[in-house]
């Protein structure tokens, strides 16, 4: 029992001098290691290494699970298919090179859809039905994905428009279909041939401290994009890519609608983008629901848009309990977009196929050097419910522009505007504008336009020196609009009617 006990305080002091981590320490004895280069992998960026790395894989999954390791070097590989409890570690120095072989990426089924087929190519790593699993280290994956986009490129300029070389699409870096139990971690993946990181139906996955760059002229290059997932977390990530950074789905029209599989309960946290479509995205293909999603602490630098969830008619599916917070928003060309006329359609009756927006809320704001503040089109028959903005500032050539939303609030929200009023709000019911201002007004446009606006509340704004009319108020559905607690003396007028809104539309309190 001594020598039990003198052994464990020296192991302890060791610990404890040395910072050695025990857990670092019962891994590295307890887990098994395949090295690709035992099952005959080169590292030459020549030698194709697929047959050896799947090897490799599969000895690992036999034994139980464990890793396989890929030392420094370039190692050539077409599809790889991960297995349960298998990480697949990419050490410093070495990259997973993908084959530029078309055939090297051969069809499979992932069985996901309901009606029509889903054949597609498998990826640079696949994975089906499998869990515990993991892709981890400091080294990169590179997709090689211009005779992709080259292809692809040649495939749309055919005369009768269809695939004559991409009958099955393209591959993604990282493909999961059901899956459970998921690490990516550490990193860096570049020229991807479409979406990056593509989990579909997948639950518990962690995306963190990757960085993703595909370049502008990369058609479709996603960064990270869940579909129909649960219980998803992306932290600490710098991507920098041809499309959406990261986007939310849940399967398109009446084919995601019958799958009913929303994406749920994910945030999203300290990431930092710049090229792409969108920072953060929801949608469009989202017709099995999208709900219980958080993003903040959120760097966007020349973006598209910083902020985007977009849909259209025919897609139906809910979009849900989401809040944005803490975004610093720097040269981008549409901040906050939100939108149910992603594509041109005709007006229909409210059915399954109308989508839905509710209860968003956007929070701590900072956006300059951008075209526009926020830009939001909710549809006439579904106007968005229940969305709230606070604490914004911005400064932007046009300002927030608003349209069919019931139940909009802003609260202590700035932005002062080059042209244009600072707010314009229309087709909207039950408002509530609190502390909103502009401290560079204008004699020739209103602070705040209401157009077609239905019971608004207005309350402890303030007019600065050179506000000609704080208020402008259009349209014969205007009515119900109560000033309350403001400080309008400032303005040449502190409301004005115009274009058939009626004297009785004002409450003054």
């Amino acid at each position: 029992m001594r020598k039990a006990g003198k052994f464990a305080r020296l192991l302890f002091l060791a610990v404890f001098v040395w910072g050695v981590n025990i857990s670092v320490v019962h891994a590295a004895t307890c887990t098994p290691c395949f090295d690709v280069t035992d099952h005959g992998a080169v590292g030459d960026g020549k030698a194709r290494c697929t047959e050896a790395i799947q090897k490799a894989i599969d000895a690992c999954h036999a034994a139980g699970g464990g890793m396989v390791y890929l030392p420094a070097g370039r190692y050539l590989s077409g599809a790889l298919f991960l297995k349960s409890n298998v990480t697949l570690h990419i050490s410093e120095g070495a990259t997973l090179l993908a084959s530029t072989g078309f055939d090297d990426f051969p069809p499979f089924k992932p069985g996901w859809r309901i009606q029509s087929d889903d054949t597609q190519r498998s990826s640079l790593i696949t994975g089906v039905d499998i869990e515990n699993i993991a892709v981890t280290g400091r080294g990169t994956l590179n997709g090689q994905g211009k005779p992709w986009w080259d292809a692809l490129r040649e495939d749309k300029n055919s005369k009768d428009g269809q695939p004559k070389i991409l009958t099955y699409g393209r591959p993604r870096v990282i493909n999961f279909y059901r899956c459970r139990d998921i690490l990516i971690e550490g990193v860096t993946i570049v020229d991807s041939p479409s979406w990056t990181v593509h989990p579909v139906g997948c639950e518990n996955l962690v995306v963190n401290g990757i960085s993703i760059i595909n370049p502008e002229s990369g058609p479709n290059t996603d960064g990270v994009n869940p579909e129909s997932c649960r219980n998803v977390q992306i932290a600490n990530c710098f991507i920098d890519t041809g499309d959406d950074c990261i986007t939310l789905k849940s399967g398109e029209d009446e084919e995601g609608r019958l799958k009913a599989r929303p994406t749920e309960n994910v945030t999203i946290t300290n990431c930092v983008m710049y090229k792409g479509h969108g920072a953060v995205v929801i949608g469009s293909e989202m017709s099995g629901g999208i709900r219980n999603v958080t993003a903040s602490n959120i760097v966007c630098v020349g973006t598209d848009r910083a902020v985007r969830i977009k849909s259209t008619r025919g897609r139906g599916g809910v979009v849900e309990n989401i809040r944005f917070a803490n975004f610093v928003v720097d040269n981008v060309k549409e901040p906050i977009y939100i939108t149910n006329f992603y594509t041109k359609t005709k007006p229909e009756p409210v059915s399954e196929r109308t989508p839905i927006f509710r209860d968003i809320a956007i929070s701590h704001f900072t956006i300059k050097n951008s075209p526009c503040t926020a830009k939001i089109l909710g549809l006439p028959e579904m106007p968005i419910q229940r969305l709230r903005i606070t604490d914004l500032t911005a400064s932007t050539r046009v300002g927030f522009s608003c349209d069919s939303v019931a139940g909009l609030e802003l609260r202590d929200v700035h932005v002062d505007a080059d042209r244009g009023p600072a707010f314009e709000i229309k087709n909207c019911k039950d408002v509530e504008l609190r502390a909103v201002k502009t401290t560079d007004p204008r004699v020739d446009e209103p602070v705040v336009r209401l157009e077609n606006v239905q019971d608004a509340f207005i309350q402890g704004c303030r007019a600065y020196s050179g506000t000609g009319s704080f208020l402008e108020l259009k349209g014969k559905m205007t009515r119900g609009i109560a000033l309350a607690g403001n400080e309008l003396s400032a303005a040449k007028n502190p409301f004005l009617l115009k274009d058939g809104a009626e004297k009785g539309a004002v409450v003054e309190k």
